[in-house]
Order: C-alpha cells, then structure tokens, then sequence
C-alpha cells in the first residue's frame, strides 16, 4: 500500500498529491532545497561518518542482493536529515529526486530500496519502489526497521545497515517464493477421478 511520507494517509500510484495534507514532489521540492549529489555507486555518505572498510562491506552486500534479485538494487545515503521533517518525507524527495533509479526504472517499473540514515539523529528509514508495493506490506518494513534501531541508537551504523540488507534479502526470497501462489501459478496435477469421466 502507498502512504503519503508525510501523513501516512493510504494513496494510489497514480495519485497527484495527497488528498489529506496536499503533499507532492513539489511541495517536497520546495522545502528541502537543492538536491545534493549522490553517488553513482548506489552508497552515498555526506557525513564522513563510514570507514573505507565499513564501506567496501556495505558494497558487498549490496552486491550480493542485486545478484540474488537482479531486478532489484538497495541504495543507501547516510546524511543529517533535518528533523523538522519525518525521515519518510527526506526519502521519498531524494527517491523521486536525485536521479537514484534509471529513467527505465519509474513508476510501477522502479522496484529499487532506498535506505537512509541519520548518524546525528541516529535514525533510519527506507523506501520502496512503486513496483515493489505490491509484494512487500508496510509492516513488515517497519520490523526490519524496528529490529535495527538498537544498532542505530547505540551508533553501530553500519551493522545496522548490514542487517537492514540481510533482513530485506530473506524477505525477498520469502516472497518470490510465495509468488506462484499468489498469481495462481501453482497448480496441482493430480488427476481426481470424477463418475463417467472414462
């Protein structure tokens, strides 16, 4: 299900603004100011807070989950979020702003994460494609999330983002496993004998 990032109200990929708060890109726009840069490597740190061996890990499992589920990529940008704003609304604007996702990649067709984290603030959220919407509900995000606030809130950054990465594989594979059964591709068949049917 969509959410507004500003007021979590329940929207459709197709909808403007929010019907609730009349919150857009625009607006977004507006109030954050210019984008900043982003690197093309999928991991941007604005904070000087990562290690190179802190980074080369996050690489990794990058990687790996882009190789697991190549239709898929995790991005990750480690900056001061200003906290007059959720961390939802910083998200959301960077995602559909910074040029993160191919111009193939929009709408319905994105189905890249973008995890962001706040040192200072010592938070982090994510977000999803439009594409993943679908197949990945709300809560279950925000238990990957809650399970790795311990990590956030006593500074261990980047085994939070590592677990972030390793809970969002298993729940990937969780759900490509379930993907036959919900569009009704399984199909049994055991032949039933049925009374003047020979």
């Amino acid at each position: 299900m969509i959410q507004c990032p500003y007021c979590r109200t329940a929207l459709t990929e197709t909808s403007a603004s929010c019907p609730q708060c009349n919150f857009d890109l625009a607006r977004a726009n507006a109030v954050m100011g210019p984008v900043p840069r982003l690197s093309a490597n999928g991991l941007t740190d604005l904070t000087g807070t990562l290690e190179p061996a802190d980074e080369r890990r996050l690489h990794a499992a990058m990687r790996t989950f882009h190789r697991r589920f190549p239709q898929s990529k995790i991005l990750v940008v480690v900056s001061h979020f200003a906290a007059q704003f959720p961390l939802s609304v910083h998200l959301f604007w960077l995602f559909n702003s910074a040029g993160l996702s191919a111009q193939a990649n929009k709408l319905g067709n994105n189905r890249d994460i973008l995890i962001g984290v706040d040192p200072h603030g010592r938070r982090a959220g994510l977000t999803i494609g439009y594409g993943l919407e679908p197949f990945l509900r709300q809560e279950t995000l925000d238990g990957i999330l809650e399970r790795a606030m311990p990590q956030f809130s006593s500074g261990e950054f980047t085994a939070g983002m590592l677990d972030i990465i390793d809970s969002l594989s298993r729940l990937f594979e969780s759900v490509s496993l379930e993907l036959p059964d919900t569009f009704g591709l399984r199909q049994s068949f055991a032949v039933e004998e049925q009374a003047g049917d020979y």
